[in-house]
């Protein structure tokens, strides 16, 4: 898993937990605002009404007494009938705006009073419409003469205590459902308080488990980069395991595992460079050493088989000592081409000459054969001499007296192939990577730097060259000269 990825995860389940708790608290609050509703719409407006019914029905009972106790002759009974009827139509628009309350409704078009309540505010306007048809039929009777006026005060006073009653018990009602309603209110508050403190909790641990992965995904990792960066920073080869859960950690190792293996092969490089040039400059004055007494003594062999007549054992022992010689100037040679390195002097050479000129420099020539070698390249003369020459003798010394060594050309595609081949035991399948490697040697005598030095050659000719067995051959291409 990336770092990106652990991070992204945690953010969107923190963002996932507020985004609900937000959601659900605005749900809560537009419960509390549909809820509160009651109050300023029903409630508060029902109570008032209530109040103002009781004071209104006060004010016509005080005056219905009055017209009881002042009889029907009394100057001023019409200005009191007068106001009582005032009175009596602000009772009757009361007693509408009452009932029209039971029927209101919230923002969301529900009846804010339930239908129990509605059902009780409907029987206690019937019952006060009916005391107060009661108060004004006792005030008709009277005035008709049909009762007393002993009789009319008592009524009147009952009439009075049961209105109020009624107008008590529907105030009760109305404040038991605001008490209901800031019950209701109350609990969606606790529940808003539950949820924040939950989502709180939940945040806690998503970022306590954000900070664990951190760690675990990224924090760690990184602690074990570092390590491992001051160990190569030390010179040290590591071993790189990216068996890290963090892919982009993983991909770091990779990259560390690589630059520590490449850190490693360009050491064993520098130090394989400086072990050869430190033999490079030993064996540049050896062979300048060796080179000198190898002519005194060639010279005098030649000079002793020219004043002498001699025998074919004796011939064939002066043979062996040319070989020998041979042997020792072939491997200064080599000694002195790897080391030197000098450049390139690039002219078109037919093959078959340059093949013709090895040919009278090596012993034992009569075993190579060469064919299809009409080619021209385009080389330095004296450095293609020397790949063929070492090619050729290690294939010589690679073969009995009965071996047979075959150089060939083709040219094919852009290129221009060239095999020497040879009818040896050939090459060790373990030793076969390794034989252009500097002084690396399947052989007592050799030096190591015979192939070593025809890869170079052969590179620096813009070619490459390879070896395969079954049989033996050494395969050189070079680019097509056109």
């Amino acid at each position: 898993m990336r770092t990106r990825s652990v991070i992204i995860i945690g953010f969107f389940m923190l963002f996932t937990i507020f985004a609900i708790s937000s959601y659900v608290q605005w749900e809560f609050s537009q419960e509390i605002k549909h809820v509160s509703e009651y109050h300023k719409n029903m409630s508060i407006p029902a109570i008032s009404i209530l109040n103002e019914i009781k004071l209104n029905f006060q004010m016509m009972h005080m005056q219905s007494m009055e017209i009881i106790q002042r009889g029907v002759s009394d100057k001023k009974i019409q200005e009191i009938r007068d106001a009582y009827q005032v009175d009596r139509d602000i009772f009757d628009e009361q007693i509408e705006q009452y009932a029209s309350l039971s029927l209101a409704k919230n923002s969301r078009g529900q009846f804010l009073a339930p239908t129990m309540m509605q059902d009780q505010m409907h029987e206690y306007i019937k019952l006060m419409q009916q005391k107060m048809e009661s108060n004004d039929s006792i005030i008709k009777q009277y005035e008709n003469g049909e009762i007393s006026r002993f009789t009319a005060l008592p009524l009147l006073l009952s009439i009075g205590d049961q209105f109020h009653n009624t107008v008590e018990d529907a105030s009760k009602m109305e404040i038991r459902g605001m008490e209901n309603t800031q019950s209701k209110i109350s609990q969606i508050e606790e529940k808003m308080a539950t949820l924040g403190i939950m989502s709180l909790v939940f945040g806690v641990v998503i970022a306590t488990i954000i900070v664990v992965l951190t760690s675990k995904f990224v924090s760690i990792p990184i602690n074990r980069l570092i390590a491992i960066t001051k160990k190569i920073a030390n010179g040290e080869t590591v071993e790189i395991n990216p068996n890290s859960k963090n892919s982009d950690a993983n991909e770091i190792m990779v990259s560390l595992d690589k630059m520590s293996k490449d850190l490693g092969n360009y050491k064993s490089k520098i130090l394989k460079q400086e072990k050869l040039s430190s033999i490079g400059e030993l064996a540049s004055r050896l062979a300048h050493d060796i080179r000198n007494p190898l002519t005194v003594i060639k010279v005098s062999l030649d000079i002793m088989k020219a004043k002498r007549d001699l025998s074919e054992e004796e011939l064939k022992k002066f043979q062996r000592v040319d070989d020998a010689m041979y042997r020792i100037t072939h491997q200064i040679d080599n000694v002195l081409d790897f080391v030197k390195g000098k450049p390139l002097k690039l002219t078109n050479q037919p093959l078959k000459k340059i093949i013709d000129s090895v040919i009278r420099d090596i012993p034992e020539a009569e075993k190579v054969k060469f064919v299809n070698v009409d080619n021209e390249i385009k080389c330095d003369f004296e450095l293609m001499k020397v790949v063929l020459i070492n090619l050729l003798i290690n294939a010589i010394q690679a073969t009995d007296e009965n071996g047979k060594i075959k150089i060939t050309s083709e040219s094919r595609d852009n290129s221009i192939m060239i095999q020497v081949e040879d009818n040896g035991p050939g090459i060790p399948e373990d030793k076969l990577g390794k034989i252009f490697e500097p002084l690396f040697t399947t052989k007592q005598e050799g030096t190591g730097l015979g192939l070593a030095s025809c890869k170079s050659i052969i590179e620096q000719h813009g070619g490459k060259i390879s070896v395969k067995n079954n049989p033996t051959r050494f395969i050189i291409e070079l680019p097509q000269n056109k």
